[in-house]
């Protein structure tokens, strides 16, 4: 369907639904005015020339010979009229005018004959009726000018311009209430992603005034209370860390004893926690203040590989197009670890491959493995914090459940885009796709 006839703003819309409106009205209007004032006026004026041209072809023949140049002269200078003598009456019409037609009418009606209006060659722009006056026949004439109503030439502009003005004032007011509505929508969006700095212009119509302050007033608490969440998460995790500070002392104090097996499975556990606590306070906290500068993406990726392969992970990197990209480096490094670690977690031991590529709409990020994929059912819930596809929260069978989400809370925020899929040759594919 194109889209001029299902407009997808509320102002087009609106626009759509109002000229439509204003068309049926002047279809209407020009239907009513045709029938209630252009033909009776027609009609009237009509008759008002037939009898004119009959009065005077009975007056010309009344008058004397000597006489009737001078009623020409005067019917000429007066009225516009001509009057010549003819053989006979013209046979047929030459004009399909309508106001010819009831002209021609009327003139039959008050002469009980019948009476056409015609042309003659040698008067240009002049019309003509022939009377039967007994013996003779006269030929008067009148210019076609008169066929000209001023009046209702006039009528269909004015109305046109009518129509014009009132529906450019419609279309103002409509946007007068759409642009906060806009603007509404806007701040929403960016509340959705994170972003409290704008507030909305609390103005307009009192009901979308009052809107904005409520809007206003949702997005200060929302503020408040993710900043009240971050606060808390801290405040958990410095307290935390300070029972296990003194665990890992004691650690140290036990390593005397043969107790090898047991401190190293403490040892894994502080670990585990440490990391779920800054976990937890990276997803808290979002990144949110980091500022988007150009960034060296081929070297980025080259860092992150760098990383991993200490590690003994295997990854192949495909890269196309330009490095230099602006953008949040820490977001997208952060993110790019994140999908690399779950990649070999769940890639079964074989290579992870990076695939890099920069066009002219943005650039995509492909990170996939060769385990076992996922399912399409779980694709959004893994997303989700503390998700698993394995559900026993084993640390040696998966991770704290916490890593993509942090991938979904800084692509939403950045503005990017994250979709996993299945490539054909089976595993999982993460892309993360940067508009330019």
């Amino acid at each position: 369907m194109p889209r001029w006839l299902h407009p997808p703003t509320l102002l087009g819309r609106t626009i759509q639904a109002l000229a439509i409106a204003f068309l049926l009205f002047a279809a209407f209007a020009a239907i009513f005015l045709q029938v209630t004032l252009v033909q009776p006026h027609t009609r009237q004026a009509a008759d008002d020339l037939a009898a004119l041209l009959v009065l005077t072809a009975q007056i010309w023949v009344e008058l004397p010979p000597t006489t009737r140049p001078d009623y020409e002269r005067e019917l000429l200078q007066r009225h516009n009229l001509r009057i010549l003598a003819a053989e006979a009456p013209h046979p047929t019409r030459s004009n399909s005018h309508s106001y010819l037609h009831y002209l021609e009418t009327a003139l039959s009606r008050s002469t009980n004959g019948e009476v056409f209006i015609h042309r003659h060659p040698d008067y240009a722009g002049w019309l003509w009726a022939d009377f039967n006056m007994g013996e003779r026949v006269i030929r008067i004439g009148f210019h076609e000018q008169r066929l000209q109503n001023r009046v209702l030439l006039i009528l269909p502009f004015l109305a046109a311009i009518g129509l014009f003005i009132a529906f450019a004032l419609s279309v103002l007011l409509v946007r007068r209430i759409t642009r906060p509505l806009a603007t509404m929508a806007d701040a929403t969006h960016r509340i959705g992603k994170g972003d409290f700095s704008a507030t909305i212009p609390e103005s307009g119509p009192r009901e979308l005034a009052d809107l904005a302050n409520r809007l206003n007033e949702m997005e200060r608490r929302i503020g408040e209370l993710l900043q009240n969440r971050t606060t808390l998460l801290a405040g958990i995790s410095h307290d935390l860390r300070t029972p296990l500070a003194r665990m890992r002392v004691e650690l140290e104090l036990l390593r005397d004893n043969d107790n090898t097996s047991l401190i190293q499975g403490l040892e894994n556990d502080i670990a585990e926690m440490e990391t779920l606590i800054a976990q937890t306070l990276l997803l808290a906290r979002g990144l949110g203040k980091e500022e988007a500068a150009p960034t060296d993406v081929c070297a980025l990726l080259d860092d992150v590989i760098d990383g991993f392969g200490r590690s003994g992970a295997t990854i192949e990197l495909d890269r196309h197009g330009e490095c230099i990209v602006r953008l949040k480096a820490e977001s997208l490094k952060r993110v790019l670890r994140n999908l690399v670690e779950n990649a070999v977690s769940y890639g079964d031991g074989k290579p992870v491959r990076i695939a890099y590529h920069k066009g002219a709409h943005g650039m995509t990020i492909g990170v996939s493995d060769r385990g076992p994929g996922i399912p399409v059912a779980e694709r959004e819930a893994i997303f989700e914090p503390f998700h698993r596809l394995e559900a026993s929260r084993n640390r040696s069978t998966g991770g704290s459940g916490l890593g993509l989400a942090i991938v979904r809370q800084l692509c939403d925020a950045n503005g990017w885009q994250v979709i996993v899929s299945a490539p054909a040759a089976g595993g999982t594919l993460f892309e993360v796709r940067i508009p330019a």
